[in-house]
Order: structure tokens, then sequence, then C-alpha cells
């Protein structure tokens, strides 16, 4: 034990070594230099622990109506000590030229807590006084986070490609100022969501719809570049897919503005779930996105199977093969996971071989152990495990039940021709299967 123990120390000694010596480290953005102690960033706010997914049965398939067992507090995942940077998922709404915008939490296990904020752009208040309250709940954990725990806070913009945002032409500028206003240090709006004296950290994109790409990623640089200037000392990050869309060598939503203005982001989140084409075991392409970016890349991965339905979750095994991989990379910041309540008691750890009684998840802690150089298993070969070609299409209730049932339909990835309505059409999947 002392040996390891010994090794371990030597290690970090090289490593603090190295970033103060190394010049392509120095070069590298603002708190772009890697840290001694990875990153682990939680997302917090959708409430996964009740997302109706069901392993076999697919979407919308299994109900939770006990709101004891929703999602806690954030003051909750701040005092677990796993996490350096929470996300608040998501501010959804906002666009089209109104200076409007919309939060939308899930359900919380606390009553007066959160819940949907909406901003009609009219510099007035005109939530109930229900919301209002719940929202200044949640501000003083988010001063208690910071303050007390160290913890940052970052609001997350965006968060899937079927809500209501859109950038019409001024709309960077006018959402850099408004977002200042609303929630940073230096604003003075007089509508204040989380309260008049509770500052965020910063700001993420999370931008996965373009349905105007040179309007909205011209739009996007300016909100980053104008926000900068208004916030020299926020964060801002932004989180692409890790599909490279074959030739285009880009995230089709983000690329452009990352390639364009990378040196005025903090770090970029990489979604390594639910995209099976980059995503282990297949083709982890973290090597090509450090050369498209070479400021600090976090590993974007699933809290649990039923978060990542489409393919991606790293179960201890394969987490850790894939750390072993990029853990002296200095480029590698560390992992963000969706969600908290998806990875943290009293979360089930859903699987195919525990479907029947689900232990208790510790995902989260077990990412941090990860991290922390606590080896969770011998790890595993993370080379490519087939191709689109050479593997199978079959309808699920989640890839994971698809991926080791062969006898289920058939079907086309594009057509999505499944007869169940709760279940989808899943790609990579191996032809040999245990069921």
């Amino acid at each position: 034990m002392f040996s390891f123990i010994l090794v371990l120390v030597i290690e970090n000694l090289i490593r603090v070594a190295a970033y103060a010596t190394d010049p392509q480290l120095l070069s590298l953005n603002r708190t772009t230099r890697p840290m001694l102690r990875k990153q682990l960033m939680g997302y917090y706010g959708q409430n996964a622990i009740a997302n109706g997914v069901d392993l076999i049965r697919g979407r919308n398939s299994r109900p939770n109506n006990d709101w004891t067992k929703y999602q806690g507090t954030l003051r909750t995942y701040c005092d677990t000590g796993y996490y350096e940077t929470i996300n608040l998922a998501f501010l959804n709404l906002f666009g089209g030229g109104q200076n409007h915008f919309q939060i939308t939490f899930g359900g919380f296990n606390a009553s007066n807590y959160g819940g949907v904020y909406i901003y009609k752009g009219d510099v007035m208040e005109s939530n109930l006084d229900n919301v209002v309250a719940g929202f200044k709940n949640m501000g003083q954990h988010i001063s208690y986070c910071q303050t007390m725990k160290k913890v940052k806070i970052v609001l997350s913009l965006g968060g899937d490609r079927v809500s209501n945002y859109s950038l019409s032409p001024g709309d960077g500028h006018r959402y850099a100022k408004l977002f200042t206003e609303m929630f940073m240090d230096n604003g003075i709006g007089f509508v204040r969501p989380f309260g008049k004296d509770v500052k965020l950290d910063g700001v993420e994109l999370d931008i996965e719809k373009l349905d105007n790409a040179s309007l909205w990623t011209s739009e996007l640089i300016q909100f980053v570049t104008t926000f900068r200037k208004l916030n020299p000392d926020a964060l801002i990050a932004a989180v692409p897919q890790c599909y490279l869309n074959g030739s285009l060598n880009k995230d089709i939503n983000l690329g452009d503005v990352i390639s364009a203005i990378g040196d005025q982001l903090d770090y970029i989140i990489v979604q390594y779930y639910n995209n099976p084409t980059c995503s282990y075991p297949f083709d982890f392409n973290y090597n090509a996105w450090k050369a498209l970016y070479n400021g600090p890349i976090v590993v974007g991965l699933a809290g649990d199977w039923s978060s990542a339905i489409s393919g991606g979750f790293l179960e201890p095994g394969p987490l850790q093969a894939v750390y072993d991989e990029i853990m002296r990379d200095p480029q590698f910041f560390g992992f963000s996971v969706y969600d908290v309540s998806s990875s943290n008691p009293p979360a089930r750890a859903w699987s195919i071989t525990s479907y029947a009684n689900a232990p208790v998840s510790h995902y989260s802690r077990t990412l941090r152990k990860v991290l922390d150089g606590d080896r969770q298993g011998n790890g595993v070969d993370t080379t490519p495990g087939g191709t689109f070609e050479t593997l199978s299409h079959r309808c699920g209730g989640s890839w994971t039940y698809a991926n080791v049932n062969c006898s289920l339909p058939a079907c086309d990835s594009v057509l999505q021709n499944c007869e169940n309505e709760n279940w989808t059409c899943f790609s990579f999947l191996q032809n040999e299967c245990a069921l």
C-alpha cells in the first residue's frame, strides 16, 4: 500500500512540474490549464430519476408518482462533496427577438422549490408568488453551495432539440446583456430569478439544433464575445455532441462556434452517450476532439442506462478503461454526469442483469473515485466493436436491452418503424446475443 501511495505522490509532483513548465499547457485558455484534481460536473434540475424510461418496455413505461423519491434540493448534491461544478438544467426557451426566457426544472422532493420560471421580456416580475419563492429558495442553496462547498453553479442554455429556443438578429448581444443583468456578478436587473444577491458562476451552451446555421452561429459567437466582455471572470462552456458528421468533421450545431472562438471558452463538455457512433466501445473519438479544440475537454457521461437510452452508459469496467486511456492527457479536464438525481441514492442502478432487483445507485461516487485514482475495475479494451455496416438494428425499450436480445424485431434506423410506440429503433447492436 505504501509503495502504491508513493507512486501516486510522485506522479502528481511530475504533473505539477509539467504544468508549470510546458509551453503548450501554459498557452491553454483561462481555466484551461489542467488541475491536480480532475473535475466532476453534475447536471441538476431535470429529475432524471423519474424520467419514465423502463429498459425493457421503453419510454413512458416506468411511472414514478412518489414525489418523495424525486430529485433532492441542490444543497443535497453539493453536500456529497463529489462535484466541482453543478449545471442548472435548463433555461430552454429564449430568443426570437423577444428578450424573453423560460427556466424549466422537473419535480423535486421538496415543496416550494424550483419549478418553471417565465420572464416575458417586460422588465416585470409576473410569476406567481409560489414560483418566485421556489426560485428564491433554490437561490439560497446556490449561495450555500458556492460559499460553503466551493461548488461552481453554471446555467445551462438549451438542453435538447425540441424546446422552443431560437435566435434572431441581435439576440446574441441582447441575451448576453440580459443574462448578465439577471444572473451574474455585475447584474443590475430589476428581476433576479434566484434572488437579488445570488450570482451564478457562468453559462454553458447546450445547443442541440441549428434552424438557421449562418444566423445562429453568428449570434452564438456574438453572445459569447459579449458575455465575456461583460463578465471577464465568468465560466463559459460549450456542450457539443461527440459525433463529427463524417466529412464535415465537426459538431453540426456548435462546431463553427468552437472553431471561431474556442479561446474564449473555459472548457467544452463532449456528450459521449446516446451517440453510439462515437462512444465506447465503437469509436471513442476523444483524440479527434483534441484536434478540434486545444482547451480542456470534459467527457460527458450518463448517470444510468435510462438516461442513455440509445447507448453509451459506462459501467465501472468500461469507465475505468476510458479513464485509463485519457487520464494523463493534459487536456482531459474530468467527467460530467447527467444527471445527479439518477446517479445518487435513492436512484436505482438499472441494468438488464439487475432488472428485477436493481441496487441503489452510487454512480457519482464511482466517478469521483475513478477521477481520484481509486480503480473501479480492471478496465476493458476500448477498441471499436464493429461498424455501422456489420452490426444490427433492432427495436427495443433501450439500447442495452436490444443489444442482448437478438429475437427483437429488426428495423430501419431512419424510418424508426417499431410497432410498439414506446420502443425505438437502435443501431450498433451485436449480432450474437445473450437472450
